[in-house]
């Protein structure tokens, strides 16, 4: 399972544009260490970083504010000849931006974080519009975090996505807190942004990804459930070994560990597609379930397991369906 991507805010006082685009070209670097570093103008509320720069007006007015004392502090000084902990030379590179955002961030907790941590967490904005029990509505909402665009399309139970990208790369960048929303007409989205969206998935298919690959961000799944049919996801995105517990969940009830037993895969495996099925509104809580021993699937059940095998173009193993 990867780390969650943390979010940090760092803000930025007398330094000029060079340095800033050098700042931000690194903070953006960081994100493939699961960090997302926004940059900001000083003064802000709950930073994480502040980055000054060589005019000494600014620098010293800063300096001076109390709300900065609590806050690390990197600067940009002309009288620095070589880069140190907290401090560049003036004319410092990205990689020596990287290197000091790295290491002043890397071991503290983000401000937004502790903020929190008395709170419940709010689910990433896309799993809010997404929700199975959201209300209804025609309204479409377009996402955009960086370089990617997602629309979020409740009536058809979609959403769109460009041609590149695919659920997996959406579910790595769940968590992250700089994602802008707006509301869009159909009109518009097939003027401005179909050409850039061609790609559609199903709600059911976005979650079946997140419980694959980020589980951690779906709700508590439910003891036992029933499908109310087979997901509308594609065969690729599909672990082997959600096959069989998903067609036995189709034909009947199940508790977690029933399945898990019987499958022969980890209960947390079973705990993922379970919060996976709930949270897409594809389960059906059942009072009664199969019990935990039960007999192996007859030949009539060997035989369908083998057509399901074969529609996925998969060999599962002898002994999973003896």
């Amino acid at each position: 399972m990867k780390t969650p991507i943390r979010s940090f805010t760092v803000a930025v006082a007398g330094l000029d544009l060079l340095h800033t685009t050098r700042l931000k070209l690194a903070c953006s670097l960081l994100l493939s260490e699961r960090m997302d570093v926004t940059v900001t103008s000083w003064p802000c509320t709950g930073a994480d970083l502040l980055v000054t720069g060589p005019a000494h007006e600014a620098c010293g007015t800063t300096l001076a504010d109390p709300s900065a004392d609590a806050i690390r502090t990197l600067r940009v000084s002309r009288h620095a000849a070589r880069p140190g902990q907290g401090v560049l030379p003036h004319g410092a590179t990205v990689r020596d931006f990287n290197a000091q955002l790295r290491t002043l961030l890397s071991d503290s907790e983000p401000a937004a974080a502790l903020a929190a941590s008395d709170t419940t967490s709010p689910a990433p904005v896309l799993l809010q519009l997404t929700a199975a029990d959201r209300e209804p509505s025609d309204r479409l909402h377009l996402l955009q975090r960086g370089a990617l665009w997602l629309l979020v399309d409740p009536a058809r139970h979609t959403i769109a996505l460009p041609a590149s990208i695919r659920l997996m790369d959406v579910c790595q960048q769940l968590d992250g807190q700089s994602w802008s929303t707006s509301e869009v007409s159909e009109a518009d989205f097939h003027h401005q942004y179909a050409y850039r969206l061609p790609q559609r998935q199903s709600f059911e298919a976005l979650y079946f990804a997140i419980g694959h690959h980020r589980p951690e961000l779906l709700a508590e799944p439910p003891a036992s459930l029933r499908l109310r049919h087979w997901p509308d996801v594609d065969a690729t995105d599909l672990p082997t070994s959600w096959l069989q517990p998903i067609a036995l969940l189709h034909a009947a009830a199940w508790t977690q560990d029933a399945l898990a037993q019987h499958c022969q895969v980890p209960r947390a495996t079973i705990a993922s597609l379970f919060a996976a099925a709930s949270c897409s509104g594809l389960a059906l809580a059942q009072e009664r379930s199969v019990p935990v021993t039960v007999p192996h699937l007859d030949t009539a059940d060997n035989r369908f397991m083998a057509r399901l095998a074969r529609r996925f173009g998969l060999g599962l193993l002898r002994r999973s369906l003896a």
